[in-house]
């Protein structure tokens, strides 16, 4: 071969690979843009675009880790936050993780407040997270969603390697999570083995070979902590993606189960209509984000409406409801849950479908209701007693012909078969 013709080969494949580059380089910026959408943080963003030029490059998925705790039975919509995000991942071909915390629910993990978790027993831990998937599944993609139990790794681990891995971080580092230095500034209570939930939850992204961790903002610390395990192993260390923390219903706190401002996955649908009817104007722009994952441009054409006197509030809080309804339970659902909900509040009616409800004869209205989980607690119950927020009501009567109950205590005989409870304002209830 000539000169002139090793020089011209030369110069096309130096062309070729000139426009593989641009093309990975484009389809990195595109991943990369849909990925970084809605988050709170990224550390450190440089990295994420690194592991998507090896992903690409190579066609290995990235394996994208969150894990949830198994403290109670249900999910709520704040909880799908980092798993809508975790599926527009596996919408670009890479692969979620779901990290089931089984082992470190036994052990009593910080809350975030200011006392420490109760412990969970293996059995109460494995009934909860039996039914989290099927909940998790209504925005993940089950084909590309792999799911692991912590206790598959830590109950073959030897005390001698937690102490191995304990060594790898520092008491001054521990000390400066945010959670353990507010418990301690206000004098709470601290307890040792907390101090090895970051550790265990580093632990976690070794042992599943994670290259993205996605969490709230109030896992960053647990979250890097991973960075640093995988580092000291002379591994590809993870990215942390943040996300925010969603305000519930009140609009002043974390959404939460145990303060009663969520909206869960297995809430029935005219009762999730309701609650997201009852949020304050300002956390409508947030709930359109993060829970329907709306558009920017709808998000921005809400709140110019808002502001201008274009749209109601009213009117898109319902479309939120509806939109909400939907997706869980289907478009007509959510239009049929829309109409309900303008018959019952405008005009007093009664919903065509309610929960049913076997009760036991002779208890007393308080058993009824936390028996049947339409309230919380006893507390709760008195509460709305003195509200007389709680009306029996005729299956066949409108709502103006129900009657207050004012005591607590009331006996639910057989003569209270067929009749509804209504408590507060949305949650209907029929005995049989």
């Amino acid at each position: 071969m000539s000169e002139n013709s090793q020089d011209h080969n030369n110069h096309k494949d130096k062309k070729i690979n000139e426009k593989l580059d641009e093309k990975l380089e484009q389809e990195v910026q595109r991943q990369y843009g849909i990925i970084s959408k809605n988050t709170v943080e990224i550390v450190p963003d440089e990295d994420l675009k690194n592991l998507l030029r090896w992903s690409i490059s190579s066609g290995t998925p990235l394996r994208v880790k969150c894990g949830i705790d198994p403290t109670s039975s249900n999910v709520h919509v704040g909880h799908l936050v980092p798993y809508r995000k975790m599926r527009e991942f596996q919408d670009l071909g890479h692969t979620g993780v779901v990290i089931i915390g089984d082992y470190t629910a036994q052990i009593g993990d910080p809350s975030g407040k200011n006392e420490t978790r109760p412990p969970l027993s293996a059995e109460e831990t494995k009934n909860n997270a039996a039914t989290y998937m099927e909940q998790i599944f209504t925005v993940l993609d089950r084909n590309k969603t792999e799911i692991r139990h912590q206790t598959e790794w830590f109950s073959k681990t030897t005390l001698a390697e937690i102490l191995r891995w304990a060594s790898q971080t520092t008491v001054a580092k521990l000390l400066s999570h945010e959670t353990f230095k507010r418990r301690i500034d206000a004098g709470n209570p601290l307890a040792l083995h907390e101090f090895f939930y970051p550790i265990l939850q580093g632990m976690d992204s070794v042992f599943i070979n994670a290259h993205v961790e996605l969490g709230g903002t109030d896992q960053r610390f647990n979250v890097l902590m991973g960075r640093d395990f995988q580092r000291a192993r002379g591994e590809r260390t993870q990215v942390a993606i943040l996300l925010p923390i969603i305000l519930g219903l009140c609009g002043t706190q974390k959404m939460s189960k145990s303060l009663g401002n969520y909206v869960g996955i297995n809430d029935e649908p005219f009762d999730k209509f309701g609650k997201f009817m009852s949020i304050p104007d300002n956390l409508m722009s947030t709930y359109y984000r993060y829970i329907l994952w709306s558009s920017e441009e709808e998000i921005l054409r809400i709140e110019s409406g808002i502001k201008d006197g274009s749209l109601h509030p009213n009117e898109i809080k319902k479309t939120l409801a509806q939109k909400v309804v939907a997706f869980f339970h289907g478009e007509d659902v959510g239009q049929k849950m829309r109409e309900q909900f303008e018959s019952v509040f405008s005009k007093g009616k009664i919903p065509d479908e309610i929960s049913e409800f076997k009760f036991e004869r002779g208890k007393t209205l308080t058993d009824l209701l936390v028996d049947s989980q339409t309230v919380s607690s006893r507390s709760e119950v008195r509460r709305l007693v003195q509200q007389k927020a709680i009306i029996i009501l005729e299956d066949d009567k409108s709502e103006k012909d129900g009657v207050k109950v004012s005591d607590q205590f009331l006996v639910i005989d057989e003569s209270y078969c067929g009749k509804i409870v209504k408590t507060g304002k949305r949650r209907f209830l029929k005995l049989k």
